[in-house]
C-alpha cells in the first residue's frame, strides 16, 4: 500500500499524516499509455477510458488492448483508492503520470453488498462511496463516471487470513503488515485530541502508535460487510460511526478525512467533531524496518590481496590480482539485524511458509535450514514459543546470527515483496536471477568493491585505510563494552552501525560491560557502509571457489557454478568482512579476518569445523541499481536509445558520478576529453545491458577546467560538459 502523498503540515501537534511516510508513491511512465505503480506492482491506464455505464466499463476493460497487454480489468475499490494523492485535489491524483480528464468519479469492480444497484466509486476529490449506477450520464444521470483499467504485472500470493489476533490487544493485517489497536478508544475525540492520544498510548509492549492515514484506515474496510464494514471477529468493539484519519483535507485545514463504518464511505468532517479512534503502528517496508541503502557507482578495480597475506587454511585464494568491472548497485549500510529478520520470520510464519522442527527453522516441507532459534543455543537471539518468534535478549538492533545462507536468501525475497520489487531467488533451486530488481546477497566482487569504499589509489587493507584501529570495528579482544568473560556473553556483537565516531552511553545501550561510556571512532568507509570489517561474517551470494580468481571473468563475476569441495566433502558459500570471535594477530591486534580482500568459505568458522556454531555469521542485502530509491525501476520499459547523460556533482572537486540510461543492450563507449580535445580517460568500452548505469570518474590527477564526457552507442552520441574545480 502506497502512502497518501500528503506533505503539508496543518498543525503543530505531532502525528499528522505528513509526519510519517511509509511507501511513498512511486510511478513509472512506460511510454506506451500505461503507468506502473512501483509500490503495488499494478499497471494502470494512463488516460482513463472516458464516461460510460458500469456494465460497459467492465466490458471495456476486458476487451482493452493497451501496451501490448490484453488482461485488463476493473480495479477493486482499495486498488483504485490507492492511487489517490492527498496533496492534490480535483483530481486527487498525481497528474504528472495520470492525465487529468473531466471525470468526477471512477468505477470500481465492487457492487455494494445487499444492493446491486449501487457500486463503489472513487471521486475526484479523494473519497470513496457507494453510488447508484444510474447517476452517470450514460445511464440518464448528470454525473461523469469514468473507467480506468488496471492489470497485475506480478502475481502475488495473498495470505489466507486477512487478520491475525496477536493476543495482546493488537491485530496484525497480513495484507499490509500494519499492526492495529484491537478495541477502539473508549472515548470519542476531536482530531487534535486524537493526535495527542496516539503519542501517549502504549499497547502490546510498543509506544510508537499513531493515528492512521486515510488509506490505512480505509484498508480495513470489507465491501462484503456492512454495519459495520470492519471485521467484528477481530475488531470486536466496532459497531457504527466515523473514525478519524490523520489526513487533512487539502486546502481546508479545518477538516480531516474519515471513514464511516456503516458501509465504508470515506468523506471528511470538521476537526472539532468528536469521533472514534483506532490506532495503528508499523509496516514492513524499508522505512519501518530501518533499512538504509547506499548507492555504489559502477567501476573497474583490481580485485584481490595487494599486501601479500597468506591464509594458512586456504592459501593463495586472494590471488592472482585481476581487473573486475561491477555495474552500479545498492547495498545496505548496515548488516541485517535481529529485528529485521524477526519481522521476516513472523510474516512468513503467518503465511504458512516456514516451520520450526527441533529448534531449527525450515521452509514448510523442506530440508534447507533457514536458521536456528534461541532454544537451539543461547547465543542465538530469536526465540520461538510454538506460536510466534520474538527477541530472547537485548540484541534486537544487533546483526542477526545463527542464520544460514538459505535463510538470508529467503529474507531477500521477502524484503523485495515488501518494497514492491521482483524477487531474485528461486526458493526451490536457490538460483539467483540477477536481471531482477529485487534484493539479493551481494556477489563477492560487489562486496569487495563496496568494502573498499571505492578506494583504488592506493588500495587499502581495511575499509577505512591501513590502520588497525580497535575503536573503528568490533574485533576479537577489541575492548568494546559488549565483551565480557565467558561464553555466557556470546555473541559479543555490537549494534549495527555502532562504530560511527560518537560517544556511546551504557544508559542508552545497556551493554553487559561495566563501562559507563565508550568512545567510538568512525569505522564507516567512504560509501558510508558500517561493519564492513568485524562484527559478523557476511554471507555472499557466490559459492566459495579457492581458485576462482584465476578464471574469473572481468565483467560482473558471480562466482563459480559450484563450490570448492571442503574437507567434509561439501561445497560452501563464501563469507566476507570478518567477525568478533576469531582471526589472526599479524601484529599485537587481532583483526578478526577483516582485511577487505579476505576470502573465507563458510566451512571455516572455528575449531569445531565443520560443526562450529554460527554465532558470528550474518549478512547484508544488495540489489541492482534501478535508477532511484527503493521500489522504482526505470530499467524496464525504458524507451529505445540513449537518455539522460549527466554527472553529479557538477561542478566537482575530485570525483564525480556519471549517469546515463540505455533503452537496449548495446556496445557503449564512455570517454572524457579535456578542453584541448585530448582523450584523458576511457570509463567504459564494452557491451552493456539495457537500463540505468552509473560510473565514477576520479579526477584528482587532472588540472581544473572544463571536460567533455562523450557517450557513444551504435550511431547515437550524447555529450555532457563537466566542470572540475580545485
Amino acid at each position: 500500500m502506497s502512502d497518501t502523498g500528503q506533505s503539508g503540515s496543518f498543525t503543530s501537534t505531532p502525528g499528522e499524516d505528513s509526519d510519517s511516510a511509509i511507501n511513498p508513491q512511486s510511478f513509472t511512465d512506460n511510454g506506451d499509455g500505461t503507468i506502473t505503480d512501483n509500490i503495488t506492482g499494478l499497471m494502470w491506464q494512463k488516460v482513463d477510458g472516458g464516461e460510460m455505464t458500469f456494465e460497459n466499463a467492465a466490458t471495456y476493460c476486458s476487451s482493452l488492448i493497451l501496451g501490448g497487454k490484453d488482461d485488463w480489468r476493473l480495479p477493486t475499490g482499495i486498488e483504485l483508492f490507492g492511487l489517490n494523492n492527498y496533496d492534490n485535489l480535483n483530481p486527487a491524483l498525481n497528474t504528472v503520470y495520470f492525465t487529468k480528464t473531466l471525470a468526477e468519479y471512477w468505477w470500481s469492480s465492487e457492487v455494494q453488498t445487499g444492493d446491486a444497484s449501487k457500486v463503489w466509486v472513487v471521486n475526484a476529490g479523494g473519497g470513496i462511496g457507494n453510488h447508484p449506477k444510474s447517476e452517470t450520464v450514460s445511464a440518464g444521470g448528470s454525473k461523469k463516471f469514468h473507467v480506468r483499467a488496471v492489470r497485475n504485472v506480478v502475481t502475488k500470493d495473498t495470505p489466507a487470513s486477512h487478520f491475525t489476533d496477536n493476543g495482546d490487544g493488537t491485530v496484525s493485517d497480513n495484507f499490509t503488515g500494519l499492526i492495529w489497536q484491537k478495541i477502539q478508544a473508549s472515548n470519542n475525540m476531536s482530531w487534535e485530541e486524537a493526535l495527542v492520544y496516539s503519542k501517549t498510548f502504549t499497547l502490546g509492549g510498543n509506544s510508537d502508535w499513531r493515528l492512521p492515514n486515510i488509506k490505512e484506515i480505509q484498508s480495513l474496510n470489507d465491501p462484503l460487510l456492512s454495519r459495520p464494514s470492519f471485521n467484528k471477529t477481530f475488531f470486536t468493539g466496532i459497531s457504527s460511526g466515523n473514525f478519524w484519519s490523520s489526513t487533512t483535507l487539502q486546502n481546508t485545514s479545518a477538516r480531516a478525512w474519515d471513514i464511516n463504518v456503516d458501509f465504508g464511505v470515506v468523506s471528511y468532517n470538521d476537526k472539532t467533531l468528536k469521533q472514534n479512534i483506532l490506532l495503528v503502528r508499523g509496516g514492513l517496508d524499508n522505512a519501518s524496518l530501518n533499512l538504509i541503502e547506499a548507492l555504489i557507482p559502477g567501476a573497474e578495480y583490481e580485485m584481490g590481496d595487494h599486501f601479500g597475506f597468506v591464509d594458512p587454511s586456504h592459501p593463495s585464494d586472494e590471488l592472482p590480482l585481476h581487473i573486475v568491472q561491477v555495474d552500479s548497485f545498492y547495498i545496505a549500510k548496515t548488516e541485517t539485524t535481529n529485528n529485521q529478520f524477526l519481522a521476516f520470520l513472523n510474516a512468513s510464519l503467518l503465511k504458512g511458509l516456514i516451520e520450526v522442527k527441533n529448534n531449527t527453522i525450515y521452509p514448510v516441507g523442506g530440508t534447507d535450514i533457514y536458521g536456528y532459534t534461541h532454544q537451539s543455543a543461547s547465543y542465538y537471539s530469536i526465540d520461538y514459543d510454538g506460536k510466534v518468534f520474538s527477541m530472547a535478549d537485548f540484541r534486537g538492533n544487533h546483526p542477526v546470527v545463527g542464520v544460514m545462507w538459505f535463510g538470508a536468501a529467503a529474507f531477500c525475497n521477502w524484503l523485495s515483496e515488501q518494497n514492491g520489487l521482483n524477487t531474485c531467488y528461486d526458493l526451490k533451486t536457490w538460483v539467483c536471477d540477477f536481471t531482477k530488481n529485487g534484493y539479493r546477497l551481494p556477489t563477492e566482487a560487489e562486496w569487495e568493491y563496496a568494502g573498499r569504499g571505492g578506494q583504488k589509489s592506493p588500495y587499502y587493507n581495511y575499509p577505512w585505510g591501513n590502520d588497525q584501529d580497535i575503536t573503528k570495528a568490533n574485533w576479537p579482544g577489541s575492548g568494546d563494552p559488549y565483551e565480557s568473560a565467558g561464553e555466557s556473553s556470546w555473541p559479543q556483537t555490537t549494534p549495527a552501525g555502532f562504530y560511527d565516531g560518537t560517544l556511546k552511553l551504557k544508559t542508552e545501550f545497556n551493554w553487559p560491560g561495566s563501562a559507563i561510556s565508550y568512545q567510538t571512532s568512525n569505522g564507516a568507509n567512504s560509501f558510508g557502509l558500517f561493519d564492513m570489517a568485524g562484527n559478523v561474517w557476511e554471507l555472499i551470494n557466490d559459492w566459495y571457489g579457492q581458485n576462482y580468481y584465476s578464471i574469473s571473468p572481468k565483467n560482473n563475476p558471480t562466482g563459480p557454478a559450484s563450490g570448492f569441495i571442503m574437507p567434509d566433502g561439501k561445497a560452501y558459500r563464501g563469507m566476507r568482512g570478518g567477525n568478533w570471535y576469531n582471526g589472526y594477530s599479524t601484529t599485537a591486534i587481532n583483526d578478526g579476518h577483516s582485511r577487505v580482500s579476505n576470502r573465507n568459505p563458510s566451512y571455516y568458522r572455528g575449531p569445531q569445523d565443520p560443526n562450529h556454531p554460527w554465532y558470528h555469521v550474518g549478512f547484508r542485502v544488495a540489489r541492482k541499481y534501478s535508477g532511484t530509491s527503493t521500489g522504482i525501476d526505470i530499467g524496464e520499459n525504458f524507451p529505445s536509445g540513449l537518455s539522460s547523460l549527466k554527472n553529479y556533482p557538477n561542478p566537482f572537486q575530485s570525483a564525480t558520478t556519471i549517469q546515463f540510461n540505455l533503452g537496449k543492450s548495446e556496445n557503449v563507449s564512455l570517454t572524457i576529453y579535456d578542453s584541448l580535445g585530448q582523450l584523458v580517460a576511457t570509463i567504459v568500452n564494452r557491451q552493456l545491458n539495457d537500463g540505468p548505469h552509473l560510473y565514477q570518474w576520479n579526477a584528482e590527477k587532472y588540472p581544473p577546467g572544463i571536460y567533455t564526457c562523450r557517450l557513444q552507442a551504435d550511431d547515437q552520441l550524447l555529450i555532457n560538459r563537466m566542470v572540475l574545480i580545485k
